[in-house]
């Protein structure tokens, strides 16, 4: 299991994306502060047509910071042919796509979210786009790092009355249980065909911050010959 600090959000409060960030960070021994990821990671009221912190602004934070943003999904209902097999090609390819992609949208909302992740993929954040499975969050696991994963409330609770999205973290796996960090109401594990299909309903949401690897003694050996 990783050792990571659990940080709980106001009941009241959409902050489960800001609590899920700083606790991976706080893991990466990193020293940014609450105040400061709550400035910099914004969280928007249904009425402005867009809902909640966003994955695409988290990695814009994460990449100037230092570290790698990789975002995963399997959303159909976001994306389409073109763009998928766009993301195939290259960011650029993908980038192109999106244009396009819209081009194509009426809804302000989602004409926002679509900059977003054009302006992630400018700085060099990644998208992955492949079925949700369990296997790509363990390959993530046996490397000690930390899953951020976007759920519905209902699944994660079992209860029709949470209905919104939210955000927990996947650190550990005991049996048949996966070990995760919620910062609402501290729920600590979560059966492994539950979360399979929790995941596939929010389709396979999940991101992942990893800090870069270090190149700087490669180089060092490099410049020696």
């Amino acid at each position: 299991m990783i050792d990571i600090p659990l940080i709980r959000q106001d009941s009241k409060s959409d902050d489960c994306l800001r609590c899920c960030v700083l606790m991976v960070f706080k893991y990466f021994g990193d020293k940014i502060t609450k105040d400061e990821v709550w400035k910099k990671l914004h969280v928007y009221k249904k009425h402005s047509g867009l809902w909640g912190a966003y994955f695409t602004d988290l990695g814009k934070i994460a990449i100037k910071k230092g570290y790698q943003a990789t975002i995963h999904h399997y959303d159909w209902h976001f994306w389409n042919n073109n763009t998928v097999d766009s993301n195939n090609k290259s960011t650029k390819s993908l980038i192109s796509a999106l244009k396009e992609l819209k081009k194509d949208k009426k809804e302000f909302g989602t004409k926002k979210e679509i900059s977003k992740q054009i302006s992630y993929l400018k700085l060099g954040g990644l998208f992955k786009f492949e079925l949700p499975n369990l296997k790509v969050i363990d390959s993530y696991l046996q490397k000690n790092t930390p899953v951020i994963i976007s759920l519905w409330g209902q699944d994660i609770y079992k209860n029709p009355k949470e209905d919104y999205r939210h955000t927990i973290i996947i650190k550990g796996k005991d049996g048949d249980n996966y070990l995760i960090n919620d910062s609402l109401f501290a729920l600590e594990k979560i059966d492994k065909d539950h979360l399979d299909y929790a995941t596939k309903r929010r389709g396979g949401w999940m991101m992942v911050i990893e800090p870069k690897p270090d190149t700087s003694k490669l180089k060092q050996e490099i410049l020696k010959f």
